[in-house]
């Protein structure tokens, strides 16, 4: 009696559960071409919503599991839009990808009945927000022709920075609209947060551009803090150079020289990061990865890595970096591998053998 209860509890939590969900907004597993036929009917004319995900972009999870399924989103989007997901890194996906220019996730495109781009949303919001931003979207002085229009027409911050933003989110090069904007505008304006922040993450590292922002490092710092300014710039490598040291970048299109890299390295050296942190050697690692300096590495190793805290889980990641360089080392390198390694594995069994004492002695 009491597994039937427990089995008819379940059940009605099933049931009362699956209508919330219902109520979100209604992705359809339809191809683009039946979208756009949908959209198209005359009797029931509709916009398209296309999310724009991959499997490894959390933000794109997180929305698709705690945003979409919100009534309010639904009542926004189904009434208004035919909407469509595609992985963009497979099947059709792959295609709407290079179609459309998708290069950030999560990206949300906004489509008529014809598969024409009216605008598009990127990044994580609510789902309150993201009715908001669609909504924005939807007034054509905030697509991208009609914010190049009011720049064009008065160039000044208030209508360059939405411009370049919007440049940058339809993964179009914002530089020369924050350069022009760099030049002319007053300090008070080129030395805001928003303005540092976005020209900051997006020009490429070691452009003209980010040499003409780094000469003014200073005021840059004292706007956004140190730290803050030097976080901004590491993260706009860290992802490259982890490409770099693992050699998988060109899967993702990543390539550097070795003269690249060796200038992001410098620059990111010249920031004093703490180097108790191991992703902060990622760059180093990087450069004697490209520059198949496998002796040079190790001895990096010994001196830098070996003592950082194994705890951290960046330590794990450089460490497997040099065991996958040892699989092409000549013996002898093997050796000076497999030393480190040796010389770690003892100094974690002394220290366990430590703990192991202060465990008896408290029996």
């Amino acid at each position: 009696m009491k597994k039937l209860i427990i089995c008819l509890t379940v059940c009605l939590s099933i049931l009362s559960w699956r209508p919330a969900r219902a109520q979100g907004i209604n992705f359809q597993t339809i191809t683009m071409q039946e979208a756009m036929n949908i959209a198209g009917n005359p009797a029931n004319p509709k916009l398209i919503l296309m999310d724009c995900y991959t499997t490894w972009c959390i933000p794109c999870v997180e929305m698709a599991s705690y945003e979409f399924p919100k009534k309010i989103a639904g009542d926004y989007f189904n009434p208004k839009f035919v909407s469509v997901k595609f992985d963009m890194e497979k099947g059709e996906g792959k295609e709407l990808a290079k179609k459309y220019n998708v290069k950030a996730y999560p990206t949300f495109l906004i489509l008529n009945a014809q598969g024409q781009e009216i605008n598009r949303v990127v990044g994580k919001s609510t789902a309150q927000e993201f009715i908001e931003k669609v909504k924005v979207a939807l007034d054509p002085k905030n697509t991208l022709p009609g914010l190049k229009t009011a720049y064009d027409a008065d160039k000044q911050m208030r209508t360059g920075l939405p411009y370049a933003l919007a440049l940058y989110q339809n993964s179009k090069d914002p530089t020369p609209v924050l350069d022009e904007l760099f030049e002319n505008a007053q300090d008070f304006e080129r030395f805001s947060k928003d303005y540092l922040e976005l020209a900051l993450g997006t020009t490429k590292f070691g452009s003209p551009f980010f040499k003409k922002l780094m000469m003014e490092k200073g005021s840059i710092d004292q706007a956004l803090g140190t730290e803050v300014t030097n976080q901004i710039l590491f993260d706009k490598v860290r992802k490259d150079m982890y490409g770099i040291a693992t050699e998988t970048g060109a899967k993702y299109n990543v390539f550097y020289t070795p003269q690249e890299v060796e200038d992001v390295a410098y620059t990111i050296g010249l920031l004093k990061l703490p180097p108790n942190d191991a992703q902060n050697h990622m760059c180093r690692i990087a450069l004697f990865v490209v520059n198949k300096d496998l002796d040079g590495m190790t001895r990096y190793f010994n001196r830098h890595i070996a003592n950082l805290p194994t705890t951290s889980p960046y330590k794990g990641i450089l460490e497997g970096i040099l065991m996958t360089n040892a699989a092409k080392a000549s013996p002898e390198q093997k050796a000076a591998i497999r030393a480190y390694f040796e010389n770690k594995n003892k100094s974690l069994i002394k220290e366990a053998k430590s703990y192991q004492e202060k465990i008896d002695r408290t029996k």
